[in-house]
């Protein structure tokens, strides 16, 4: 399986990744001649990794003296927020609710149902649709059936809905029959 390529972001967080894993994990600050120091601790001693110029703003050189600390302790942060992250996608994926149905157009089922010649005529023979059959006679006597005034209730109305399956189901218990 191939993973998509990581995105400038990603990529710049593996880099930071890599060269903290690379970097020693103890670090100390020093006095070296009058001059603040960054150190680094490892199997092999202790090295002057960087000394802050005299002059240097104060608040820069905190920057850079606890550069090291604040970057491992952003990155744990970060994971830990990621891992919670995703255990609480995981947690709403199992708990989500199942995607509703869309609801039933009626409106346009009886809308298409009045053009078709076997529910004309099961509206003729049962109901007392009178001649010529057409599509607007069709409409007209189904909202009369129906007791709506226009077959947008059908979508809005429970009541009318039920009325409208129900006069569906007798038209193909009809169309059965014949």
């Amino acid at each position: 399986m191939s993973h998509p390529e990581p995105s400038p972001q990603q990529k710049r967080m593996d880099a930071i990744r890599n060269r903290v894993a690379l970097a020693t994990a103890d670090w100390g600050i020093q006095s070296n001649g009058g001059k603040i120091c960054l150190t680094a601790a490892s199997k092999e001693g202790d090295f002057l990794v960087a000394t802050i110029a005299d002059g240097a703003p104060i608040g820069d050189s905190e920057m850079v003296l606890n550069a090291p600390y604040d970057l491992i302790w952003l990155l744990r942060t970060y994971d830990a927020l990621a891992g919670r992250y995703r255990a609480l996608a995981a947690e709403m994926r199992r708990y989500a609710l199942p995607q509703r149905e869309k609801p039933k157009d009626y409106a346009a089922e009886c809308a298409m149902k009045c053009t078709e010649p076997a529910f004309k005529k099961f509206l003729e023979e049962c109901h007392g649709l009178a001649r010529p059959l057409t599509d607007d006679r069709a409409a007209t006597k189904v909202r009369s059936i129906l007791n709506i005034g226009s077959r947008a209730e059908l979508n809005d109305d429970q009541a009318a809905a039920a009325r409208w399956q129900d006069l569906r189901g007798a038209f193909d218990a009809w169309r059965r029959r014949g």
